[in-house]
């Protein structure tokens, strides 16, 4: 999904995550097991609390990695990446897909464990989490109508890029899910115009929840060089 954005008082931010896309260098047209793998890299640049870890919710995002078991359509075939573009602007790039995906919850909980959400941890020391999209070749071209894998010759090299309103989060909070997360259930609520009433303190306490944090105070900068990773095509 594209993430809804407005504006907040610059002084309320609570942090800036720095993102950072690479590709596989290489991709072999003799190998048929050969992946273009997109690697997203994150670490906390900023912090209102500084050395603390923070947890996103990963769903509908460029962070949320398809999930067989899950099903449905992985986030390259929803734009989280655009087309694969040739560097040479003369020829065709490969389109990965763009599709609207509708996702509702199957469960009334206010748990977005049990609402199968995912989510991943930054850890606040300043080093990297890192998450990985795995393309196959029949997936390259799984909703290319022009192309084909034949129709690529060596030598040839793709670019690609983030597209900026799939970096977000629709939910995190601060903290770490191996650590002091684990046995707290995470709540749908966060701040922000559109939504219900907060819990009470006595919910929250008693029930053994975490609310979420206001989504727009938390920023996210593509810090991928030049705003785009590339791969050559080899034998």
């Amino acid at each position: 999904m594209v993430f809804v954005k407005y504006k907040v008082d610059p002084a309320d931010k609570q942090g800036k995550i720095a993102v950072k896309l690479t590709t596989t260098p290489r991709l072999s047209l003799c190998d048929d097991n050969a992946t273009l793998d997109l690697t997203i890299c994150l670490r906390i640049a900023s912090s209102a609390q500084e050395g603390r870890p923070l947890t996103l919710c990963v769903d509908d995002s460029v962070f949320e990695v398809y999930d067989p078991q899950k099903g449905g359509m992985d986030m390259p075939s929803r734009g989280a990446f655009g087309a694969i573009r040739n560097a040479d602007p003369s020829r065709s790039g490969i389109s990965l897909g763009h599709f609207k995906v509708n996702k509702g919850s199957r469960t009334e909980s206010p748990d977005l464990r049990d609402r199968g959400c995912r989510f991943i941890t930054i850890p606040g020391d300043g080093s990297w989490a890192e998450v990985k999209h795995k393309i196959s070749w029949d997936r390259m071209f799984k909703y290319e109508e022009k192309l084909a894998r034949t129709d690529l010759q060596p030598g040839e090299r793709f670019e690609i890029s983030i597209n900026n309103g799939y970096l977000g989060t629709l939910w995190w909070c601060w903290g770490d899910l191996e650590g002091e997360l684990k046995r707290k259930k995470l709540h749908v609520w966060h701040p922000g115009p559109f939504n219900d009433p907060k819990p009470s303190d006595e919910f929250v306490r008693e029930g053994n929840w975490i609310l979420g944090e206001e989504p727009m105070l938390l920023d996210f900068e593509d810090a991928t060089k030049d705003g785009k990773a590339s791969f050559v095509i080899v034998n």
